[in-house]
């Protein structure tokens, strides 16, 4: 295994490195579009509201993997079927592979950001928001500067547990050919018959990979809960 090991690491960190960036492209994604269902949902507009609650159950509903085949075989087939140029040229892109996993990646998980966000605006103080508007401020300048930073100090831990959840499920990338971790464990398992050996180092790649996450998160939380109490005593 040690010997295995060796042989194989660097293609395997290669892959490694290609999941860590999609997952952080994922992550992006998710954040822009989980804050701006977030306010969708605690918006007063009834359209609106209810267009972003389907949203949230739609996509929190179909499978990532599903959602996957749909965003890379689907829609630019469906493109060209329909022999639109329209629809063939904003659909088209999504025969990268790449783009493609990032596109259902963040569609997926925004759904899950959006409610973490909106639990976290709705867990600070409603008179702050008062207070910010007594002052003249307008609510988006109120959101943006008073709320939504509390927010994400109170969503930060569960935001780290959601990049983790798509990091491993960057995994199912691999099935339409971005090579990934888990992607590269399946060549080599192929190349060389190897499959136990293949598939523990791809999972004890994981294993490591969670855990300097997990630690990195609690040193950022920490850091943020320090900054956090040094504001508050200064106020």
């Amino acid at each position: 295994m040690i010997d295995f090991a060796i042989a194989y690491l660097p293609l395997y960190l290669k892959g490694a490195l290609v999941g860590l960036g999609l997952t952080a492209a994922a992550m992006t994604g998710a954040l822009v579009i989980g804050v701006a269902v977030a306010m969708g949902r605690l918006s007063q507009n009834p359209v609106l509201r209810y267009l972003t609650i389907s949203y949230v159950a739609v996509f929190r509903a179909v499978p990532p993997l599903v959602l996957l085949y749909i965003v890379y075989f689907g829609l630019p087939a469906w493109a060209v079927a329909m022999e639109s140029d329209v629809l063939i040229a904003i659909f088209s892109p999504l025969d990268n592979r790449l783009l493609a996993a990032t596109l259902a990646f963040s569609v997926n998980a925004g759904a899950y950001v959006a409610e973490i966000v909106r639990a976290s605006i709705l867990s600070i103080p409603a008179d702050q928001m008062e207070a910010a508007r007594s002052i003249g401020m307008t609510y988006p300048k109120a959101m943006l500067r008073i709320i939504l930073p509390q927010a994400f100090r109170t969503a930060f831990p569960t935001l780290c547990n959601e990049f983790i959840i798509i990091l491993k499920g960057t995994s199912l990338a691999s099935v339409i050919g971005v090579t990934e971790l888990m992607r590269n464990a399946q060549m080599v398992a192929s190349a060389t018959f190897r499959n136990l050996e293949a598939y523990v180092l791809a999972a004890l790649l994981y294993v490591v990979l969670v855990i300097l996450l997990q630690l990195a998160s609690t040193r950022i939380e920490r850091w943020m809960g320090g900054r956090g109490s040094a504001a508050r005593a200064s106020g």
